[in-house]
């Protein structure tokens, strides 16, 4: 691994022979991690903005070190590859904007991450495009939550616009009072988005790939479960009846295309009762509910979203078994990380990912067990034993 020092001449627009790696990510978490092992055996050179001690760090071909938040570093990681992808939807848009005007692609590009990254842009966003979506306002003040209220009927969901993940910046509201004091907390200055609790069955996410020559793919229309607002588990292909799931990955194909979205794009979406379906919220990278396709896809997420920034063939997206199951390793109290590996590994069919993370916490993301079965239950149970005997 080499750390990359800013080029003195920026390059211009599409001369990726001139940089020292093809594709640069802002970010050097655990989906940068799985996307440089994607890379490496397809001679793709990436480099990751971040700190040594991340978990992509030891993955990259290349590390220019610094913060994804920086916009300087933004633009240094510019300056070294020949397209800029992401693996967060919180960069900030006007950095990435300059990076373009620099002359390097970014992909998706900077203008659609700026609707994206904004919740309620993003909702209406999904409502233009002619998308099912929850019933939603935006609110500024008091008496906007009390019209919302009487409109979309208690609880009420608040999101704050920007920066919000995992659950973090959600708040559930039963009534006036729990609501305002939830905006107090998630208003940044534009109000906070707005939406009706929506009564699912099953929440349920899709990935979808795309490039710029306008092929796109759409992975097995998955069923997820939440941990604490985490992501906890995924079954693939989602057990939900055939239409169902049709009509769900097309809403996620035409999501992802009314984003603008390149590379992959996960589309998390709700499952009511009858079988509508409606988008709850994309995000313009590869998605926790997608990890599954390592071991389960002819192609995996992360392969794909290289290919797809970088307008390559998409490869195929069938699954290589009848199902799989993907468990999340998330942490249970703080401390040093400690995993056992000898008893997950000896589970059979399931696949252990650990993301090199060297302190747990509460919550925190440190792996995850991927099983195939001949059906969605065996995977799942297969992949929970497996995740038990980590010990995370």
């Amino acid at each position: 691994m080499s750390v990359a020092r800013p080029s003195a001449t920026p390059k211009r627009q599409g001369e990726r022979g001139a940089a020292r790696y093809e594709v640069g990510i802002a970010g050097a978490g655990q989906l940068a991690r799985m996307t440089c092992l994607a890379a490496w055996p397809l001679g793709i050179r990436v480099a990751v903005l971040g700190r040594p001690g991340e978990p992509s760090a030891p993955m990259a071909a290349g590390l220019v070190e610094g913060d994804w938040k920086d916009a300087e570093a933004v633009a240094a990681l510019g300056r070294e590859v020949g397209v800029v992808t992401l693996e967060n939807e919180f960069v900030d848009a006007a950095a990435l904007a300059a990076v373009e005007a620099a002359g390097t692609l970014v992909r998706p590009g900077a203008s659609a991450l700026a609707v994206v990254q904004d919740k309620a842009l993003q909702k209406e966003m999904l409502r233009e495009a002619g998308l099912p979506v929850p019933r939603f306002v935006v609110a500024e003040r008091r008496e906007d939550l009390e019209a919302a209220g009487r409109d979309l009927g208690w609880p009420l969901m608040l999101k704050a616009r920007k920066l919000g993940y995992d659950g973090y910046g959600n708040a559930t509201c039963p009534d006036p009072a729990a609501a305002a004091k939830a905006l107090a907390r998630l208003d940044a200055g534009e109000g906070v988005l707005v939406e009706e609790m929506v009564p699912f069955e099953r929440e349920l996410a899709a990935m979808v790939a795309r490039r710029p020559a306008g092929e796109e793919a759409v992975y097995p229309v998955v069923a997820t479960v939440q941990r604490n607002h985490v992501c906890h588990t995924v079954v693939a292909p989602a057990p939900i009846a055939p239409g169902a799931a049709a009509r769900a990955a097309e809403i996620a194909r035409a999501a992802a295309a009314a984003a603008d979205g390149l590379g992959v794009t996960g589309v998390e979406m709700f499952l009511l009762a009858g079988g509508a379906v409606l988008v709850n919220e994309l995000a313009p990278r590869p998605h926790n509910s997608g990890h599954y396709t390592i071991e389960a896809c002819e192609t995996s997420q992360f392969e794909n979203h290289l290919r797809g920034v970088l307008d390559l063939p998409l490869g195929d997206v069938s699954m290589r078994a009848p199902a799989a199951a993907m468990v999340n390793l998330l942490g249970s109290a703080a401390g040093p990380a400690r995993p056992e590996r000898a008893g997950a590994l000896a589970v059979p069919g399931a696949h252990l990912h650990l993301y090199d993370k060297a302190e747990v916490r509460p919550g925190r993301k440190m792996g995850h067990v991927t099983a195939l079965g001949p059906d969605g239950e065996t995977a799942l149970a297969a992949a929970r034993r497996a995740a038990e005997l980590v010990g995370l």
